[in-house]
């Protein structure tokens, strides 16, 4: 087991964030794999519902961690957010709207950047996205709704940043 105590801030902090980066890597050429030698498990209902389990199981961990309960309104969502995945690997953009929504935005997208620096295609995260956005913040709060403003390779509604890679509406029913 790795001995936490014994090491500095820093070092556990850059062997967590590279572990991460590891699972995050794994995952993305696991459903390539996926994608490629078994497109109909891909599109079926089982693999897509592995992304629901998981973003489900790191929202109530993070609730855990951070000793959150109750309904999960706006304010606590964008807490969650905030220490999600996507926090960690994407320089995310969070701005609240409302008392019942805010938007989130993914700014340079690291996926994306990669994606286009191979074979100049972007990764379709569409569906991805949405299951990833449904089951992580409907296992807080039941009554979210989410909503794709857009995705790559769409271009972001007229005044969109050019830097902005994607756009997605949260709010509370």
């Amino acid at each position: 087991m790795l001995e936490i105590e014994g090491l500095s801030k820093g070092t556990v902090y850059d062997v967590m964030r590279e572990l991460l980066y590891s699972y995050n890597y794994m995952w993305l050429r696991v459903e390539e794999w996926v994608r490629r030698r078994y497109p109909e498990e891909f599109d079926g209902e089982e693999f897509p519902g592995l992304y629901k389990d998981f973003v489900s199981y790191e929202a109530k961990r993070l609730c855990k961690a951070l000793k959150i309960s109750g309904g999960g309104g706006v304010d606590t969502l964008i807490q969650l957010l905030k220490h999600s995945h996507w926090a960690v690997f994407e320089n995310i953009e969070v701005t609240k709207l409302t008392e019942r929504g805010f938007r989130m935005r993914t700014i340079e997208c690291s996926l994306q950047r990669a994606e286009s620096m191979g074979d100049g295609e972007y990764y379709d995260c569409r569906l991805t996205g949405l299951l990833l956005r449904n089951g992580f913040f409907k296992a807080i709060n039941q009554s979210v709704k989410i909503q794709r403003v857009f995705t790559p390779p769409e271009i972001g509604p007229e005044g969109t940043p050019e830097n902005v890679s994607c756009e997605w509406l949260i709010s509370i029913e």
